[in-house]
Formats: structure tokens, sequence, C-alpha cells
């Protein structure tokens, strides 16, 4: 298919998709995980494929990797709006020393057990190292989403619940930071030939130095305060550059537009409005990723795949479980929490497939010999954060029961579809006073 055909085809499928999906409450619970997700999008990208009907080729997915540039830069660019000073600060310190902790952990138990997995099948070469790290950097991170999905349907509120919420919501920055850190540790010649092989704080420096200049100048176009439509299109082109400088340089885009996000929410006196406009095309531009996604999926594999991402899962949902439970128990909240609360961080967030595309576009190109092995952590981390999004919700439900904030009086009273009843039973069994609720974090974590 002709790449401009193919990108007209994603533009429209986005729009219509972003239209119809994520917000349609009147389907069943199970079911409304699928689309409040885009699951169905990443089916969709994988029939479209060169693996299934063929129509975008492996030629047009290469045309597309500007699009797939400004994807990945948009939603660094959101994730980095929401880590605002002042939101932040309104969460006990116990709450930041928890959410990091547990990512900590979740990371150096993923990474141990996929490379002692490494060392019994005597892959335990450079190559697949850096793969494992990558998938590590995957795997600790989580979403609100699920979380978000669970306290609306069930009326939830309790310190549990906001201490989920907060921890999901910010833990996705030390997978961002430590996927930099990958990128600079692994980081060959190939930008730079004349200056061969550069240490890794040159890289890491050097993409924390892009994320701040590209700030620097996107403040510089909007410090006139344009109009919604050049303000649109000022963030586009930063994002899109932004992002393919990061690609060429071989460092992280999402780390990045990260920083530049940070930078510009904490600097810039119109940073509510730039965040309205950002989340506005958050998801068209998270359905062409979705959909692009699945097209780079490997389904000649499947037969390899799909264990693999099952393991994937089980290997992130125990890393979730001990990182839960340790940080918990080193970093008192200064309420009751159940030691499986990890199993409430499961739901991953889309920006894990954001993050493995962004390696697949760093280190394998499509027609890369050594791509296989970049390919195969692809799918598995696709299909991986798939299973994490459909059956992680659950797990949090047993979480808030078990904590005691899902009130038996709401489920019966939902069950029996008196809504009105379940909320008058929620107030009555409400374990947060009111002058101690803590407001919710701003941000969506793709």
């Amino acid at each position: 298919m002709d790449p401009l055909v193919a990108t007209l085809i994603l533009i429209s499928l986005a729009l219509l998709g972003a239209r119809l999906s994520f917000s349609n409450e009147k389907v069943p619970f199970g079911p409304r995980l699928l689309f409040r997700t885009g699951t169905h999008f990443l089916f969709l990208g994988a029939l479209l494929g060169p693996g299934a009907l063929g129509l975008v080729s492996v030629e047009a997915l290469e045309q597309l990797f500007p699009l797939m540039a400004l994807g990945l830069g948009w939603v660094g660019f959101l994730f980095g709006l929401q880590l605002e000073r002042q939101v932040l600060r309104q969460f006990a310190p116990a709450f930041h020393w928890v959410a990091f902790a547990q990512a900590i952990l979740a990371f150096g138990v993923f990474a141990s057990g996929s490379w002692f997995a490494l060392k019994l099948l005597g892959l335990a070469e450079r190559p697949w190292t850096a793969l494992v790290w990558t998938a590590a950097a995957t795997a600790c991170i989580s979403t609100p989403a699920g979380i978000a999905m669970v306290s609306s349907n069930f009326l939830v509120r309790g310190p549990v619940r906001q201490l989920l919420f907060f921890v999901s919501s910010i833990d996705g920055l030390v997978g961002i930071v430590a996927l930099q850190i990958i990128y600079s540790v692994y980081h060959g010649p190939d930008s730079f030939p004349s200056l061969g092989t550069l240490p890794a704080a040159f890289w890491l420096f050097n993409g924390l130095a892009l994320g701040v200049v590209c700030a620097i100048i996107f403040l510089w176009l909007t410090r006139l305060r344009p109009s919604s439509d050049v303000l649109v299109l000022y963030l586009m082109g930063t994002c899109a550059f932004a992002a393919a400088a990061a690609l060429r340089l071989h460092v992280s885009p999402l780390f990045v537009c990260v920083v530049m996000g940070v930078v510009v929410t904490n600097l810039s006196l119109d940073h509510r409005r730039i965040y309205r406009a950002v989340e506005r095309w958050e998801k068209p531009l998270y359905v062409i990723l979705l959909i692009l996604a699945g097209a780079l999926l490997d389904v000649g594999g499947a037969a390899l795949l799909i264990p693999l991402a099952f393991a994937y899962a089980l290997l992130r949902g125990f890393a979730k479980l001990i990182g839960g439970w340790a940080a918990t128990r080193i970093v008192r909240p200064g309420f009751p929490v159940p030691g499986t609360i990890g199993a409430g961080l499961l739901p991953q967030a889309g920006i894990s497939i954001a993050m493995a595309l962004s390696a697949l576009l760093t280190f394998y190109q499509p027609r890369d010999p050594d791509a296989p092995g970049g390919r195969l952590l692809f799918g598995a981390v696709v299909i991986g954060v798939v299973i994490s999004e459909l059956t992680g919700p659950f797990f949090a439900v047993r979480v808030l029961r078990r904590a005691g904030e899902i009130s038996p009086a709401v489920e019966e009273a939902l069950a029996a579809g008196e809504e009105e009843e379940a909320q008058a039973a929620a107030i009555r069994h409400s374990v947060i006073p009111p002058d101690e609720n803590p407001s919710d974090t701003n941000g969506s974590n793709a």
C-alpha cells in the first residue's frame, strides 16, 4: 500500500476510534476493559500488518516512522506535564517513596529472573542482556487507568485506593529513566561514527540536554499565548522534532519528551491550557500507536511469542507483588496496607508499549539481521501488556476488598441496579475523613 494512503487510513481510524472507544460506560465491566484500554486496535493493526492481510507492508511501516516518532513524543510530553510540583506536593512524602521503591524493586526482581533464565539458556551475551534490561524497564511501571475504572465502578474511597492511584500515576518515571540509562550504556558509535564509542554519561546528559533545549524552544514559541490551533501546531512540531532527534541520536525519545514536559509544566504560566491541548489529542495519537504496534507484531512467530508473553506477564506480576510488599514494609504510609498491594499495580500502561516500540525503532530496524530478538521482545511486551490490562483490574478489586474499601452493600446495590442506594452506601462506608482526602493527580498516564 502507498505510504500516503496508509497514513490517511490510519488517521481516519484514529479519529473514528478515539470517538467510539475508551468511554462506553454501558458496556459490562469485563468487555469494557477491552474497549477502554484500546486493546482491540492492536488486533486491528496485526490484521492489517505484513504478517496477516499485508495491507500495511514493511515498506509502508518504515515510511510511517515519523508518525511513530510523533506518537512517542506526545506520550512522553503528556506524562511529563503531569509531574507538576504543586500537584505532587499535595501527597505525603511516604507516597513518593513507596512509588519509587516498589518500581525499583520490581525492576530488580524482573531483571534478575530474566537474566537467570538467559544463563540457563546460555544466552547471557550483550545483545540479549540489553533486551532483558529493556523488558525490565517496561515491566516495572503501572497505570492509574485500571484503578480509576475500579474506583468508578465500585464507588471506592479510601487511603489504599489513593495510594494505588498515586503510585501508578508516577512510577512510570522509574521505567523511563531506566530505559534512558540502558540506551546510554548500550549505545553504539552509529550517531557520530568519527567520535567512536562515547561514555554512557555523555548520552545520558545528551538526552537530558535535548529535552531542556526543546522545552526552551517551545516556551519561546508560546510566550505570546497563541491561539488553540497554533498551539497544537507548535505542540506537534516540537514533539515530533524532539522524538525524531532522540531516535537519530539513539537516546530515548520518551525520556527526552518527559524532560521537556516537566520543564514546560513547571515554568510555563499557561501550562494548564497546554495540558488540555495535549490531552485532547492523546487518544487519536494513542490509537495510531496501537495500530502501528499491532502491525509490527510478528504474527508468524506466535507459537513462541505467546508463551513468552505469558512468562513476561507472570514474572512481572511476581515482581510487582514483591516490590509492593517490600516497599510498604520499608516505608510505612501511616495506615494499614494489604501485603498483596502489588497485585493492585498489575494494570500496565500503554506507555510500556511506547517504550517497547521506542526500543524496536532504536536498536532493531525491521530489516536489521539482529531484528528477530528485538521483535520478539516487542511482541512479548505488547501481548504481556494486553494480558495485564485485561486481568489487572480484577486483582485490584481483590486488593481493595481486602483493604475493606469496597463495601459489600455497594456491590449489592450495584448488582440490583440501585445506583442512588449504592452512592449512599459508599458515603456511609467511606474510610477517608473529608479533610484528609488528597486530590488525585491530573494525568491519565496513557
